[in-house]
């Protein structure tokens, strides 16, 4: 019986640890200009790294660093419109300053964007108008979050998938921690 609650418990420590650096990454990755290779990296290490202690194997450890790689992104993405979705104004945006930027294959415009109450707007929109152009933006009065286009509706899918990958993510981590190892 001791085995059985040590292994339990060790299986409730990886899982609560794992949703921690997933909340945190979200957090990280609020606004336009999160920084989403180094955030989502570290939560991948993560995910491969909390297993540890069991007998998981390489694919058993990616499989769980994807799970909160994917946590993380579509938590974020739930987030971001639920805040949008009930705190959300529909506001007209001007573009303020267009430039080209060098992408792969060539130059693409680039614009900053600046509500007509002056608030600018966080992050470069890759879309290609004229400077002064008007465009309907929603956004949230308490964070840098804001997106193109009037309210959004209520985030059912994503709120739907970031629940399942995390009910897949306890579970797996839940058999990588019971299962007995191998004699």
């Amino acid at each position: 019986m001791s085995e059985l609650t040590r292994r339990l418990g060790g299986a409730l420590l990886r899982n609560c640890l794992l949703l921690a650096a997933e909340f945190g990454a979200i957090l990280l990755l609020r606004g336009p200009e999160g920084l989403w290779v180094a955030v989502l990296l570290a939560v991948f290490v993560v995910g491969a790294a909390v297993p540890h202690g069991t007998d998981a194997e390489f694919v058993a450890r990616t499989a769980v660093a994807l799970a909160a790689v994917g946590v993380a992104v579509l938590g974020g993405i739930t987030w971001e419109r639920q805040t949008l979705h009930e705190r959300g104004r529909e506001e007209t945006a001007l573009v303020a300053q267009r430039t080209m930027v060098e992408d792969g294959s060539g130059h693409s415009p680039s614009l900053r964007l600046r509500t007509e109450a002056g608030r600018d707007l966080p992050g470069p929109v890759a879309m290609d108008l004229p400077v002064g152009a008007r465009l309907a933006v929603t956004v949230d009065p308490g964070s840098p979050v804001w997106a193109l286009g009037t309210r959004p509706p209520e985030p059912l899918w994503q709120a739907a998938a970031t629940g399942a990958l995390l009910l897949l993510q306890t579970a797996t981590l839940a058999r990588l921690s019971l299962r007995r190892p191998d004699r």
